[in-house]
């Protein structure tokens, strides 16, 4: 057990995971993610995945360096390992930005909405603000299978103090999720292009988006 100074040191690992993945939600909202076919016509599925994929995880990566940067020096966060909470930030970076990147690509604006839906359950339900144990069964069983927990928990022992190989576990844990991610972009995705393409296309002849 290590003491946290106040309760802004103690939130902070919640809302700082939080702010990564909203930042990343928008700027698949506000970035084109799809490369255009018509000037690479001979590409193959894996290259059109990673053709903006670089441009997402570079803007990503700046984000989060500078939200954990305001934790730090102008927040004043507790912080007993800062090298270690800025890698922490890049690793949770990293695996949103692909999660979130794959869900986009592969399935569009429902991909979009699957992005927000998660965030909403990990708001509720990760453990961030008040302990997991004190959550409804729902969340108590489900929990696990979300990304938030992993990036706070590994925060939180950069705040507070490592407990043995604890970060470690929680930055592998996460990166599975970075590996779903690919999962997704890579083979999930290729049944549904053609269906997206239908369904961008008919949202643009309806002149709604």
């Amino acid at each position: 057990m290590y003491e946290i100074a106040n309760y802004g040191s103690g939130v902070a690992p919640f809302y700082t995971v939080l702010a990564i993945w909203v930042g990343m939600t928008i700027l698949v909202s506000l970035l084109k993610v799809h490369v255009d076919k018509k000037d690479f016509p001979k590409a193959k599925p894996y290259q059109y995945f990673f053709g903006r994929y670089l441009l997402f995880l570079l803007l990503s990566e700046i984000q989060a360096m500078i939200i954990v940067a305001g934790d730090l020096y102008i927040f004043g966060v507790q912080c007993k390992h800062p090298g270690a909470m800025f890698l922490t930030a890049a690793v949770t970076s990293f695996t949103f930005s692909i999660l979130i990147y794959a869900l986009t690509i592969s399935f569009g604006d429902i991909g979009k909405a699957l992005a927000v839906v998660i965030m909403v359950l990990q708001i509720a339900g990760s453990g961030g603000t008040y302990p997991i144990e004190a959550l409804p069964r729902f969340f108590r069983s489900v929990y696990i299978f979300f990304p938030f927990p992993y990036a706070i928990n590994g925060m939180r022992e950069c705040i507070g103090g490592m407990y043995h190989q604890d970060l470690t576990i929680d930055l592998l844990k996460l990166l599975i999720f970075a590996a779903a991610g690919l999962f997704i972009g890579l083979v999930v995705r290729i049944p549904f292009i053609g269906l997206n393409h239908f369904i961008e296309k008919r949202m643009e002849d309806t002149k709604m988006l």
